[in-house]
């Protein structure tokens, strides 16, 4: 399974910061570089599969899977 995959797996479990998906994907021995995840979550944001939603309270965003698609 390559990031992409990986993160939309986490993803369909519940929305998630993304330093909780980081170390999800860490401890399932994901191998990727910082630039790396970023940029895929970036991208996955861009395409319309994430979405990403601010928390004001805890001054993080949440990311979760858009409906329809996974």
């Amino acid at each position: 399974m390559n990031l992409r995959e990986e993160i939309i797996n986490l993803l369909k479990n519940r929305p998630m910061i993304s330093e909780e998906l980081r170390d999800k994907l860490m401890e399932k021995g994901v191998r990727f570089s910082p630039l790396e995840f970023r940029e895929t979550l970036a991208s996955m944001v861009r395409d319309g599969t994430v979405e990403k939603t601010p928390d004001y309270e805890r001054r993080k965003f949440y990311f979760k899977l858009r409906s329809g698609s996974f």
